[in-house]
Formats: structure tokens, sequence, C-alpha cells
């Protein structure tokens, strides 16, 4: 279906084009930055340089001869070097508000594709409690495998989780010493059987390692024991990684978080080392002083350490490995993505180095993003100061479910809990999406779930707000008319043409990896719902400018609903 965005800018490029006799294409048009000068521009420094003419006088000229018989253009003006063009109030509302009530849910999309892609996000450890520098990674991967879904991909949405290596060594070696050696976990209560508890194991395990460097050898040897699948420590790792899938399965729930195929580094630790074997039989890693490496100093990799000294894997080994698995489950896909932090990136040349050199032939693409840190500063699982996500959780709720009864006390229960939830959410989310990734964020409650400003619950009040107005409405659902064009007010121009541009902003947010895009958007079509909402009387009005405006305070409703749920936010009927 062409949008109403296509048709304008297609419509209007082919007359400019006509009146510039050259070709001018749409995507060259741009809404103006003072509003006053009209809804849609066109740039005429291109055409100075090839014409030769000042960039002014050329859009004199345009708009002088432009016609604008038979379209939505109501008039075309140069203002300096630029063509502005202004829209019919009440043709470019009409034609955005029947593009949404048409597609309802699906506005914004594009054909689905036969294309896949394979996202891998959502990659916390067992043996380590989930906190809030795990939070950014969970909340943009749901937020990129919704837009990619938006925009046609099949989206093959994958985690991965250490569940082996030194972390778990750390973890159940000190659970072990710490309890005079008892390898089972009887003993243990039922509610300290989860993973802060295991954390807390490994954040102690740290120091004692920092305090006393000999126990470095013991620590070692039950990795070794566990890569050798002793019987024992095999059974006490299963069971204690339990405890931490349980968990992180009910904390992705909350967060939206749908995992297609869970990959766990245990599968792939045995072809991991076999592969390894393979690069030093091909020549393309080597010994040195007992580890294995792939010299990449020729291309400014440096070396990449693939095999410890003592024999043990690392996360390179068992990299690689995934990489070649992920490749035979999902051979098909075009792209594959790698959605880790920033501090990340040098390692994954290094690895799509690797395995290119090994064999594997298929379009690794990192993704990064910077960390979260709150107020009170940066955070580490080995340090033991970690937020864990539980407690960040229950905090932002809490503090959300005082501001929901201090405006409706008399709300029952069930309604308070849902609001709370819901304003809860889009608090943490929308802080983490409406920035570029590339910057640091820091997490400010009162920020985040204030109801002014640039936040989650600003975008949830004006979709509320529209609501209000739409059951106020109360008659027969205002789609039973056929819609005319009876609108005549700026503001709902100002409005439609916002909610034009959101299919846009949905492929511009794949294209580029960014969910920022449609943050932005969330708040750009927020502030324009609340300039309608202030000056545009809809239940007053009479006739076919009421129903009409209510249909739009209903497309608009339906746009916002569908921005935020691409950022994983739910909107709740009132707040």
């Amino acid at each position: 279906m062409t949008t109403a965005w296509n048709f304008w800018t297609s419509d209007i490029a082919k007359r400019l084009s006509e009146a510039a006799g050259t070709q001018i294409e749409a995507s060259e048009l741009v809404i103006p930055t003072e509003a006053s000068h009209g809804d849609l521009a066109f740039g005429c420094f291109r055409l100075a340089k090839t014409m030769g003419k000042n960039p002014a006088q050329i859009a004199q000229e345009i708009a002088r001869i432009c016609k604008t018989d038979h379209s939505d253009i109501e008039s075309v003006q140069a203002v300096g070097p630029y063509v502005n063009v202004r829209l019919s109030t009440g043709m470019a509302t009409y034609r955005v508000v029947r593009d949404i009530e048409v597609t309802g849910q699906g506005y914004g999309a594009s054909t689905p594709s036969n294309k896949t892609i394979v996202l891998e996000y959502a990659q916390p450890n067992t043996h380590k409690e989930i906190h809030v520098g795990h939070l950014r990674n969970l909340v943009l991967g749901v937020s990129l495998v919704r837009v990619l879904k938006k925009t046609g991909w099949h989206v093959v949405p994958v985690s991965y989780h250490g569940d082996v290596g030194a972390h778990v060594a750390k973890c159940l070696w000190w659970m072990v010493k710490s309890r005079g050696g008892k390898t089972t976990f009887d003993d243990i209560p039922l509610e300290n059987r989860t993973g802060k508890y295991l954390g807390n194991m490994y954040a102690e395990a740290t120091r004692q390692l920092d305090a006393r460097p000999e126990y470095k050898d013991e620590v070692s040897v039950v990795q070794q024991k566990l890569e050798a699948h002793d019987k024992q420590w095999e059974m006490l790792w299963q069971e204690t990684r339990r405890w931490s899938l349980d968990e992180m399965a009910e904390i992705f729930d909350d967060l939206n978080v749908e995992i297609e195929r869970q990959y766990l580094e245990s599968e792939v630790v045995e072809r991991g080392q076999t592969m390894v074997d393979e690069l030093m039989k091909r020549g393309i890693a080597k010994e040195s002083q007992g580890a294995v490496v792939v010299d990449m100093e020729a291309l400014k990799l440096g070396v990449f350490l693939v095999r410890k000294s003592d024999g043990t894997s690392l996360y390179a080994t068992k990299d690689l490995a995934l990489a070649e698995k992920k490749h035979a489950e999902y051979p098909t896909a075009e792209r594959s993505l790698i959605l880790v932090d920033n501090r990340q990136s040098f390692y994954f040349k290094q690895l799509f180095e690797a395995l290119k050199q090994f064999g594997i032939q298929v379009k690794q693409e990192f993704v990064g993003y910077e960390f979260v840190t709150l107020k009170s500063g940066a955070m580490s699982s080995r340090e033991g100061n970690i937020v864990s996500f539980s407690d960040f959780r229950d905090e932002v709720v809490t503090y959300a479910r005082n501001e929901v009864l201090k405006r409706h006390p008399e709300w029952h229960e069930g309604k308070v809990v849902h609001v709370s939830w819901c304003i809860a959410m889009a608090g943490m989310k929308f802080g983490m999406l409406k920035q570029d990734s590339d910057k640091i964020f820091t997490f400010d409650i009162e920020q985040a779930l204030a109801f002014e400003g640039d936040t989650g619950p600003y975008c949830l009040y004006a979709a509320t707000r529209l609501g209000s107005i739409i059951r106020k409405f109360g008659q027969a659902t205002p789609f039973e008319h056929e819609l005319t064009f009876a609108f005549e007010h700026p503001a709902e121009k100002a409005l439609a043409i916002t909610l034009s541009t959101f299919p846009l902003k949905v492929k511009e947010a794949a294209e580029q990896l960014k969910p920022a895009c449609i943050g932005q958007w969330c708040l750009d079509l927020a502030q324009d719902i609340n300039a309608f909402y202030r000056d545009v009387p809809v239940l007053e009005s009479q006739g076919d400018l009421r129903e009409g405006r209510i249909r739009l305070a209903a497309a608009a409703r339906q746009a916002l609903v569908n921005g935020l749920s691409l950022l994983g936010i739910n909107v709740p009927d009132e707040m």
C-alpha cells in the first residue's frame, strides 16, 4: 500500500521536476525546521551547482510555475533557497487517517520477505545474577527484533549463555570450599537456590583469589574436572545452572524477551577445542608460551588467544564453534547480528577474522552499545557491587505505584498493579531506547518516571488522553461512516504529518539498527498529540468535523501504540 508520505513526496517531486526541467527525487524532500514555512521543502543547492544560478532564484522560478491542480497541495512558495509546499489540512489529514484505519496494528509495516536474519542477544552468564548492567542488551534486543520483523525480515532471535568457563569454576570452587568440601546441595535452603546466591559465591571467590593467588591452581583443577565431565562436579554444575536458567526465564518474561533458540556454551566446548586443533593443523594458529593463538598483527588486529596455556577453553574457543553451529542451523540466513557492548568490539573483529580464515563465510555483524549506570556509579559482578535487576525492578515498580495511588486512590488493586507495571516498564525502557545506544545511559528514577519531559510515561500519558476522548465519544464506533475532509485546524495537520512519517522512521530504525529513531518519533508525536488535545475542541465540535476529529484521535493513538510496541512498551487504558 502507498502511504500518505510516499504519495506526497512522489507527487511533489514529480511536479517540482516538471517545473525545474530536471529530475528531483522524492528522497530530497524534507520537513522544514520552521512549521510556518510549510509542510515539505526542497532545497535548491544541488540545482544551483548544475545550473550555475543562485539557489534562491531557482526556488522562485520553480514556485512560480509549479502546478498544484488535482493534488493535496494547497500552495507552493519560495523561502530563500527552499521551495516550500503547504498541504491542504483537510485532504492531508484525511489521507493519513485512512491509512491508519485501513492498516491498524500493521501501520508502519513493510511487505514480508523470505529473507532471514539471526539476531543474538540476551547473553547473561549462568552462576551470576542478572543485574542492571544487562538491561540495555535485553531492552535493545527486544526492540531490534520487533523493528526488523516490522520491516519484513524473518527474524530468528537467539540467546547464548556462558554456563561453563572460569566464572563457573570460581563460583562452584568457592561454593564447595566455603562449605567444607561438600559437592552436594541438600543443605542449601530453597530460597537460596538463586542466581543471587551464586553471584555472591562468584564475587567472594574473586575476592579470595585476589587475596590468595595460590588458590588459582585449585580453580584450574575444578575447571579441568568440569570439562572432563567429572560425575560429582557435573551434577553440582547442572543443578546450579538450573537455578540460574529458571530465574533468567522469569526475568526474560518480565521484559518481553522472546528467544527461538537458546544456545549454551556447554554445547560448543568440545567442538571449539577441535576447531582450535584444526586451526593449528592448517597453520592458522600456533602455540605461544603454552597457549594457542592466531597471529593477526599483519591485519593490525594483534594476537587472538584461542586456548589457554593449561589447555582449557576461552570465550574465543567456544565462540568459534557457536558461529559454526548457528550457520549450520540457519544456513539460509543473509545476516547474523551479535548484540554486545562496545567494549567487545575489538574482540569481535578478531573473532570474525578467525572465522573467515577457518572458512566460515557468513555475514557476521557486531552491533554495539554503551553500558548502563546508576547515579551511584558503575557496577561489576566481579567486585560484587551490582544492583540486581529484580531489586531494581521492584524499586521502580514501587515508585510508579506510589505515583499512581497519589492520582487515583479510588482504583481497585488490579488496575493499580497493571498501570504501575506499564509506567515502570516504560520508564526503564524508554530512556535507554530514545537516545543513541552509543552513549552511556545513567538511570535516574525520578526523571525516568516523570509524566513531563522526554520520558516513556509522557508518551503513555499522551496515548491515554486520546483514549479518554474516544471513550467520552461513547457512541457507535467512529469507523462506521465514510470519512470526510472535514479538518480545518493547524494542529490537526501537524499531527497528521508526524503520523505520516512513522513508516519512514521504522525503516530508518531497521536500516541503522537504532530504535532511537522510533523513540524520538514517539516523543515528537506525543508533543503533537498534546497540542491537539489542548488546542482542538474535539467533543465540542459538531457533525462531520466532530467525527473526523474523533477518528484522527483514534488514528494517532493507534500509531503511538504501534511505535511504543516496537520499543517493547505496553500502553494502559488510563493513567
